[in-house]
């Protein structure tokens, strides 16, 4: 569970609407830390083969429509691969990790 602005939301919850996206194959919902809402919303985004064109604004716009706007996530990686154990379970700590080390990056380059 996320908790955004003392707001629970719930992963799964995003992670289904967002597979509805006619280019979208799989999704992972999950939290990074945020000074000003304790938690944001992030997304990992896989494609289906041979999808149209599909960008991250796609996405939120696809999102806007269907989701409360707290729930939409902040960050959107459209990838190739998630990263998984050897058994096959995505790792979402180390995608959030991904995501602060970037920001992080593109905060100190500014």
């Amino acid at each position: 569970m996320i908790i955004r602005g003392g707001v629970n939301i719930y992963p799964v919850e995003i992670e289904k609407v967002i597979v509805e996206h006619p280019s979208v194959a799989e999704a992972q919902v999950f939290s990074i830390p945020d000074e000003r809402h304790d938690e944001e919303v992030c997304a990992w985004i896989k494609l289906k083969p041979n999808a149209p064109s599909c960008q991250v604004e796609d996405i939120k716009k696809f999102l806007s429509d269907k989701l409360a706007f707290f729930k939409i996530p902040k960050h959107i990686r459209i990838v190739d691969q998630f990263i998984t154990t050897t058994t096959g379970k995505v790792q979402k700590f180390k995608l959030s990790q991904i995501i602060v080390q970037e920001l992080e990056k593109a905060k100190k380059s500014q």
